[in-house]
């Protein structure tokens, strides 16, 4: 496609540059029109091709007729010859000779048409492959493009945010130190309440004269004796 067509494709798109500005801001639309114009196309030529397929299998049926006629005629001709009748051998003999001249002459088109057929339909499968790999290289191409956008306004993004991003940054901070204190203050408290409860186990034993293990003078000196005696 010229770049002339290129220009008319994106300016039907929607473009306002020209010359081949339009062609490079334009490129991807300009190859997605390219592409559904030649899907277009190729739809019409299939069309066409089938057309054309119709025809060449009318011929060779036609062919054929002919040439059964043609032995059928001959077959005839040889049925009068064997009867003396070379007189009407003569007629069929011609009539057979206007039927291989029709025959040679539709045999002649059938093997163009047919070798143009095939011709056509080598061009279509090729044009097809040709379209699926712009499909693919257009798909590559907006998938680059959007990566591009997207890190592009990632990196906007971030330098525009950083200081508020450092803002947030710091209250999360705070806001974890305070739950590091709470913790610590409970933890504290229930360490508190059950000392609190230890002691006045304790003050309850003492006062029922269980568990009592101190020491008074008296008792020291018992042991003391004790001792001795035993040395």
């Amino acid at each position: 496609m010229s770049i002339l067509r290129n220009i008319l494709t994106a300016v039907r798109g929607g473009a306002s540059e020209v010359g081949e500005a339009v062609v490079d801001a334009n490129a991807m639309r300009i190859l997605s029109q390219e592409i559904r114009d030649a899907e277009d196309a190729i739809g019409n030529a299939k069309q066409s091709l089938t057309n054309l397929k119709a025809t060449e299998i009318k011929l060779k049926r036609e062919v054929n007729s002919l040439h059964q006629d043609i032995a059928d005629y001959e077959s005839k001709a040889l049925q009068a010859l064997d009867a003396n009748n070379e007189a009407l051998a003569g007629e069929v003999a011609n009539k057979m000779a206007e039927l291989e001249a029709e025959a040679d002459e539709k045999s002649a088109e059938y093997k163009d048409l047919s070798a143009q057929v095939e011709k056509i339909n080598t061009m279509i499968r090729q044009r097809e492959k040709t379209i699926q790999k712009n499909k693919r290289e257009l798909e590559k191409i907006k998938t680059v493009e959007q990566l591009q956008k997207a890190t592009s306004t990632m990196s906007t993004n971030f330098a525009a945010t950083s200081s508020k991003e450092h803002r947030v940054s710091a209250a999360l901070d705070r806001v974890k130190q305070k739950q590091s204190n709470w913790e610590d203050r409970m933890e504290a408290g229930e360490w508190m309440a059950e000392t609190e409860k230890t002691d006045d186990l304790d003050s309850k034993l003492k006062a029922a004269g269980i568990g009592d293990t101190s020491s008074s003078g008296a008792s020291v000196l018992e042991r003391l004796k004790q001792k001795k005696n035993k040395s």
